[in-house]
């Protein structure tokens, strides 16, 4: 299923393409649901901390790129907690919407992504960069609802909830982090549709682009707005630019003078 979803990716979002991979993974891959003990959620954030450098950032205006970061002298790990999540959040975000938004659009089918049944698996900078997908034959309890609102429901809610419980990041920060990603995504996916052409609709109302029940209920159509550039732009800053060493996202910030 993975090899399937990887050959679609178009060459605009290659940095993840292997965002998703079959099986378990081996002793490095973390069950998500284990991020739960705030020991393993501590480790895990501290991993990514000391392991930030100047090549370990995401790229300003769309999230998925190189761009400055920050190094261990900076005082990573004693920075506010909130910040280092809503900016480790953003990395886990780009590894999970582009596999995920891949196989809804260009497969018509949504990838068996329910936050439980993951685990995950960090790079040597300590930034998630892949998510072990349940084996077949595992339960249904790993297969989301059909679209964009199968995910939201069955992982990034989930995920917003326990980020917000293990250190108090407003739940609209993490909300506004996978709208921008998550929309790029879609937009560099528009146009390349397969097989896709239900789920193209379903992730066109969830992001808000255009009126439907899915937008109304979905907290990603809420998380972005029009900019002046012509943009959508966030409601809710992610906190990034207050990092030693890492840009804001530009254009994209409410805080970006316009």
């Amino acid at each position: 299923m993975a090899a399937a979803v990887a050959a679609r990716v178009p060459e605009t979002l290659a940095a993840y393409r292997d965002g998703v991979a079959d099986g378990p993974g081996g002793p490095a891959a973390v069950p998500l649901r284990a991020l739960r003990d705030p020991r393993v959620f501590d480790a895990t954030l501290d991993a990514f901390a000391a392991g930030l450098s100047p090549a370990a950032g995401l790229d300003a205006e769309a999230g998925l790129s190189p761009a400055a970061g920050l190094g261990p002298e900076a005082g990573c790990v004693r920075c506010d907690r909130r910040i280092l999540v809503s900016y480790w959040s953003q990395f886990y975000l780009a590894a999970l919407a582009t596999p995920a938004l891949t196989a809804l659009v260009r497969l018509g089918r949504p990838l068996p992504l329910a936050f439980d049944a993951l685990s995950l698996e960090c790079d040597g900078a300590g930034r998630p960069c892949r998510f072990h997908l349940p084996t077949e034959g595992s339960g249904c309890a790993a297969c989301p609802a059909p679209g964009l609102a199968g995910l939201v429901e069955a992982h990034l809610r989930p995920f917003v909830e326990l980020c917000h419980a293990r250190c108090g990041i407003a739940p609209r920060i993490l909300w506004g982090n996978a709208a921008v990603i998550l929309d790029y995504v879609a937009r560099e996916l528009e146009g390349l549709r397969g097989d896709g052409e239900a789920a193209c609709d379903d992730v066109a109302t969830c992001l808000g682009w255009r009126a439907g029940p899915a937008c109304s209920k979905s907290p990603l159509s809420q998380a972005l707005c029009p900019g002046a550039s012509g943009c959508r732009r966030r409601r809710v800053c992610c906190l990034r630019h207050r990092l030693p060493g890492v840009p804001s996202c530009g254009a994209l910030c409410p805080c970006a003078q316009t």
